[in-house]
C-alpha cells in the first residue's frame, strides 16, 4: 500500500492541476521580468517597484509561496510521522492546541506589523473553541495507551505539527494582505508542497531501504502508486476529491478569506471542522450523534459566532 509520503505527494500533484493556467501566467510574467531586467528596460508601475509586465511581484510571490508551502508541508509530515507512534486520541488532543497557538503567535507579531490585533473576544473565542474540540474529541477508550505512559516521540511530532499549522495560519494572513493575488499564492504554495513531498518520498525510501538491507520497498519511489497496484479505483477517487475539494478549492478560499479576516478569527472558524464532520456523518453515513458530540458542537458554534456578536455590540455602543 502507498506510504503517507507517496499518498501526500500524489494528492499535492493532483491539487496543482486546476492551477495550470495560473502557473502558465506566472511563468510568462517571470520570463517578462527576467528579460526586461537583462535589457535594462524593465517595465515598472507608477511607484517604480519593478513589477513584471503582468503586474505580479514574482519575487514576493515566490518568497511567500515557498514559506507557506514549507510550513504546511512540515505540519503534514510531522503529523503523519507522529500518528505512526501515538494514538489518534492523543493526537487529536495535541492538535487542538492550534486554537491556542494561533492567537499566541499573532499576539507575538508573527503576522507582521500591519496585522490586526488579537481582540479580547477573539482570545475568548479561541479558548472556547479549544474547549469545544476537547469535548467533541474526548473518548474514555484509550486503547493502546498504558497507565503511566509519558510524553513520547509521536506526541512530540504531533505537537510540532500543531506549531507548524498555527504558524502557517498566522503567516498566511500576512502574505494574503501583502500580495494581491490569492490564486497565485495558492498555486505556488501547493507546488512547493509537492516538491517537498517528492523529497519526503525519496528520503522515506532510502531510510527504509537502509533498514532492510538496501532493498527499496514497492519497487522504488512511487512504486505502490505507479506499478505495484497500491491504488484502487476507490482510493483514486478519494485522492482526486481530497485534492480538488479540501486541497485546491479550500486553499484558494482560505487565501481569499484571510485577506480580511484575522488569523485568530480564522482559526475559530477552522475549529468548526468537527461540527461539519458530525453533520456529514449523521446525514450521509447514518451515524448517530451522541450527547457529547452535540455539546461539543454547540460550544464550537458559540465560539465561532462570539467575535461577530461582540463586533455588533461594539458597533451599537459607538
Amino acid at each position: 500500500s502507498p506510504s503517507p509520503a507517496e499518498l501526500t505527494s500524489v494528492r499535492m500533484l493532483a491539487a496543482t492541476v486546476p492551477f495550470t493556467p495560473v502557473f502558465l501566467s506566472i511563468a510568462r510574467d517571470a520570463a517578462s521580468y527576467t528579460k526586461s531586467t537583462m535589457t535594462r528596460d524593465r517595465v515598472a508601475d507608477d511607484d517604480g517597484d519593478g513589477e513584471s509586465r503582468g503586474g505580479r511581484d514574482v519575487r514576493l510571490l515566490l518568497r511567500a509561496g515557498a514559506e507557506l508551502g514549507v510550513l504546511n508541508f512540515l505540519g503534514t509530515a510531522y503529523q503523519a510521522w507522529g500518528l505512526e507512534q501515538t494514538t489518534a486520541t492523543r493526537a487529536g488532543f495535541l492538535l487542538s492546541t492550534i486554537n491556542v497557538g494561533v492567537p499566541l503567535f499573532a499576539a507575538a507579531g508573527l503576522g507582521g506589523v500591519n496585522a490586526p490585533a488579537v481582540t479580547g473576544p477573539a482570545w475568548a473565542a479561541c479558548a472556547l473553541a479549544l474547549l469545544g474540540v476537547l469535548i467533541t474529541d474526548y473518548s474514555p477508550d484509550l486503547s493502546g495507551v498504558q497507565p503511566g505512559d509519558g510524553f513520547n516521540a509521536g506526541d512530540l511530532g504531533v505537537l510540532a505539527a500543531a506549531v507548524c499549522y498555527a504558524a502557517f495560519t498566522v503567516r498566511l494572513g500576512k502574505w494574503a494582505r501583502e500580495y494581491d493575488g490569492p490564486e497565485d499564492l495558492a498555486a505556488v504554495k501547493l507546488a512547493v508542497m509537492f516538491l517537498c513531498c517528492c523529497a519526503w518520498v525519496l528520503v522515506d525510501q532510502v531510510s527504509y531501504g537502509v533498514g532492510v538491507g538496501g532493498d527499496w520497498p514497492n519497487g522504488g519511489p512511487w512504486g505502490s502508486v505507479l506499478w505495484a497496484g497500491g491504488f484502487s479505483a476507490g482510493l483514486w477517487a478519494a485522492v482526486v476529491y481530497s485534492a480538488v475539494g479540501p486541497g485546491a478549492l479550500a486553499n484558494l478560499l482560505q487565501m481569499k478569506g484571510q485577506r480580511t479576516v484575522s488569523a485568530a478569527e480564522a482559526q475559530v472558524i477552522f475549529a468548526t471542522t468537527p461540527v461539519f464532520n458530525a453533520v456529514i456523518s449523521v446525514g450521509f453515513l447514518g451515524e448517530a450523534a451522541g450527547g457529547q458530540t452535540l455539546l461539543g458542537g454547540a460550544v464550537i458554534v458559540a465560539a465561532s459566532v462570539l467575535p461577530l456578536v461582540a463586533e455588533k455590540f461594539e458597533d451599537k455602543k459607538s
